[in-house]
């Protein structure tokens, strides 16, 4: 078999399904993305390389139709080509989280493009499959999204499989830049919807600096870990800029600069952030994830940052209830409404590393295939079944 897989972000789920793809006996992957050259200097790259082979994602072979390569699958994470490069498309979504709604209208141009490349999704269709982490998702996929429940498979979160049983810290050490072996590290990784992290709580510059003091305290490192830096004011950018040059222990990632995700959450041993989808991810660990309330009430008017195909867009939105689609009480670890909550609570982290995991793993039994370690077994299954139909 022939699959190409076509990245948006080539992290987590994406990679680990391709690793697992690449140990396949008589399955050929390519892969097509926006910097192999990047990839390859990243330590996961190093850590579990990969026989398939790399491609740089141009105008030219965006609809990929090199020479005898013919794939019978092309895997995606995100966007949508206009027109297929393959029989069959297989959607792997990046992510399971609580912003929504992702209803009909939400996903108009993601359904305009399949109906172009595959057919409708809207109706039962053979050539086109869609990935659902759980039950709920698998719900809301088919009532909401407005896909056909035949064209919907749960089948769970590819890098659980990894996740669930992390290599021991020696292995990965010559792979990161600080001592991850003596060392706690706190990993803050946040969604870049509601802009500037702590802005409802007060300065930014100023919270941070306490943060990064009580984890200084604690002798640990921090990765601060956010979106694209084309999604943030620049000013916002050089701000996180000067303040991690001024803190030793602070390694600074910014999305399409560090693409990979996956040996972050390795890594760490506490996990700050708001709702990005990054935690459900990471609750396969076990280790404690701190959620921050992202505003102040969920009554309150606030600006919500939107990715469109113009660009960037600010919305401005009456109430937060408007973008949940899964309520934020309903979590995997610890949530804050305030700072000095939120600096209660890594203290609690620090002190017991498994003061989240019940709770994690109810999330995941519930919502998640309960991180079994069977997740690319299945997602290999549902590819096979879409492609020998």
């Amino acid at each position: 078999m022939n699959i190409l897989v076509k990245a948006s972000t080539f992290g987590a789920d994406l990679f680990w399904l391709t690793q697992y793809l690449d140990k396949i006996q008589g399955v050929t992957v390519k892969v097509l993305l926006s910097d192999p050259e990047r990839f390859k200097a990243e330590g996961i790259s190093k850590l579990f390389p990969l026989k398939a082979e790399l491609i740089k994602k141009t105008l030219m072979n965006y609809w990929f139709k090199p020479g005898s390569y013919k794939p019978d699958v092309t895997i995606m994470d995100n966007k949508i080509p206009i027109k297929a490069a393959s029989p069959n498309g297989f959607m792997l979504w990046h992510g399971f989280g609580w912003k929504g709604p992702n209803d009909v209208e939400e996903f108009h141009w993601l359904h305009k493009s399949l109906k172009s490349a595959w057919g409708s999704a809207l109706e039962s269709n053979p050539n086109f499959t869609w990935q659902c982490f759980g039950e709920w998702d698998f719900e809301h996929r088919t009532k909401i999204s407005g896909f056909h429940p035949d064209n919907c498979k749960i089948l769970g979160a590819a890098s659980h499989d990894l996740l669930r049983n992390p290599l021991p810290k020696e292995e990965l050490q010559p792979y990161v830049p600080f001592d991850i072996v003596n060392r706690k590290t706190v990993l803050i990784a946040p969604t870049w919807h509601y802009g500037e992290v702590f802005s409802h709580w007060g300065k930014d510059e100023q919270l941070f600096e306490k943060l990064f003091q009580k984890i200084e305290d604690y002798d640990a490192n921090v990765i601060l870990r956010l979106h694209d830096s084309y999604r943030f004011e620049g000013y916002y950018v050089e701000f996180l800029e000067e303040l991690s040059e001024r803190h030793p222990n602070v390694l600074l990632k910014f999305k399409d600069r560090d693409p990979d995700n996956l040996l972050d959450m390795m890594v760490s041993d506490i996990l700050i952030t708001n709702f990005s989808s990054i935690a459900n991810l990471y609750y396969a660990t076990g280790r404690p994830t701190l959620h921050i309330y992202p505003v102040k009430s969920e009554d309150e008017e606030f600006q919500w940052k939107q990715s469109t195909v113009l660009g960037m867009r600010t919305k401005k939105l009456d109430s937060v209830k408007y973008i949940w689609k899964l309520p934020p009480e309903e979590n995997g670890g610890f949530l804050a409404h305030s700072f000095e909550t939120m600096m209660d609570q890594l203290e609690l982290a620090f002190a017991d590393p498994k003061s989240c995991e019940q709770k994690s793993q109810s999330f995941l039994d519930k919502y998640m295939l309960g991180a079994d370690g069977k997740n690319c077994e299945r997602i290999w299954e549902a590819i096979q079944d879409l492609v020998n139909k």
